[in-house]
């Protein structure tokens, strides 16, 4: 279930952040609206990862990508946390659209271990099953949860930020934390602005 770094596994570089991907292991990603993040906040995040690449230059070994993630990662969660943006996922029926897309393959092409769809963005546990990729799991879910929600509201247009965050889950310890932050995102928010689900 865990990544295992003596295991194969595919390292990519998208964008600006780092992405790894193994065969069959729980990965925790989070995805977010294209307006979710102010151009401001884009260019903070840019000086940081481009800060933290000059100190530690690639590539990277397994201790300086924990540091990575433990250093950048917060620092965008609690952005995103601000609740910049349209915040188009206040409303039930689009978060309806998002569980529905993520539930489509569920059991089939992956499990789904826990989520929580809050105002702009979306934290994800998942375990895709051996030889499918989170990247194109992911481009399916974006895909067509865009087209229904834009459909909805009467948008065209990029709903979704290009770039996913994603990490392989390292160890039970781990999933733990991860599931603990999905369970207590939304802590501050009423019932009705964010949908929280757990295996």
């Amino acid at each position: 279930m865990f990544f295992n770094p003596d295991e194969y596994y595919i390292e990519k570089e998208g964008g600006n952040l780092p992405h790894r991907h193994q065969n069959g292991k729980i990965q925790y990603v989070t995805f977010r609206l294209g307006d979710s993040l102010p151009s401001i906040m884009l260019d903070d995040i840019k000086r940081w990862i481009n800060l933290f690449t000059h100190i530690n230059p690639k590539p990277w070994n397994r201790e300086t990508l924990r540091l990575y993630h433990s250093t950048i990662t917060p620092r965008v969660q609690q952005m995103l946390d601000q609740g910049h943006g349209s915040c188009v996922l206040k409303n039930k029926k689009l978060r309806d659209i998002v569980s529905s897309t993520i539930f489509f393959k569920d059991e089939i092409e992956y499990l789904v271990w826990a989520f929580v769809i809050m105002p702009n963005h979306v934290h994800l546990l998942i375990q895709p099953y051996a030889e499918r990729e989170l990247e194109d799991i992911m481009r399916t879910i974006k895909s067509y949860s865009a087209y229904k929600i834009n459909k909805g509201i009467g948008c065209k247009g990029q709903l979704w930020a290009r770039e996913s965050f994603d990490r392989l889950v390292r160890s039970e310890e781990h999933y733990k934390h991860c599931l603990h932050y999905i369970q207590n995102n939304p802590r501050y928010l009423p019932p009705d602005e964010y949908t929280l689900y757990i295996r």
